[in-house]
This record gives C-alpha cells, sequence and structure tokens, in this order.
C-alpha cells in the first residue's frame, strides 16, 4: 500500500557533465540541480541482500510523479525519505497512463558490495 497518496515530497537532482578520466564526459553530483517536486506518490516495492564477497542491500521504490510535473529522466537522481535514489530503467510516460496521470519512475538503490 503506497504511503500518504498524493502527498510526499521528492527532490530531482540534475548533474551537469564534466571532463573525466581519458576524455571521457561524468556526472558531478556534488554540483547538482535541486528541484523539489511536491504532491508525489512514492512507495518501497522490493527488497534483496545478497552475501557473497560483500554484503550488499537493492532496495527499489516507486515514484508516481503529479500530472503536469517536470519530466524526470535516465540522468536524473531523486531524493526521498532521506535516501538518494537512481531512476532504474526509462520511466514511463505520463501519457500512456492516462490524461489525469502522472509520470511513473522506478527507482533503486544500492548500499555495500
Amino acid at each position: 500500500m503506497p504511503g500518504p497518496i498524493g502527498r510526499q515530497t521528492v527532490t530531482l537532482l540534475e548533474a551537469p557533465l564534466v571532463a573525466g578520466d581519458y576524455g571521457t564526459q561524468v556526472r558531478d553530483w556534488d554540483n547538482a540541480a535541486t528541484l523539489t517536486i511536491g504532491g508525489c506518490t512514492v512507495d518501497y516495492t522490493a527488497n534483496n541482500r545478497t552475501r557473497q564477497a560483500g554484503d550488499q542491500t537493492t532496495t527499489r521504490a516507486q515514484l508516481f510523479m503529479p500530472r503536469r510535473a517536470i519530466e524526470v529522466t535516465t540522468d536524473m537522481r531523486v531524493e526521498w525519505d532521506g535516501r538518494t535514489w537512481e531512476v532504474d530503467g526509462v520511466p514511463a510516460h505520463a501519457e500512456g497512463a492516462g490524461p489525469l496521470s502522472g509520470q511513473t519512475v522506478s527507482l533503486v538503490e544500492v548500499q555495500g558490495g
């Protein structure tokens, strides 16, 4: 069951590209621009712990953006519930869910390993 439907706030992080090693470009997350979005619904969907060479925990959540909110891309991160989440896969377009829906974004957080 989702948390308070449509009453949660997330912060979107968008980092600029900077020069990396060997002529590559990397995201500079220390200097990311932030944008706070209210009216969201977010809920945990899965949790997995792997114990092999290193102890690793993978947590997944689903973010439902309000309609007409900024579009989340694969190059962004999301702060919610005191954690920083990666966008997992390509976010779904709002148009596919109907005229009253916002974008749906799968989130993943990997710790340890």
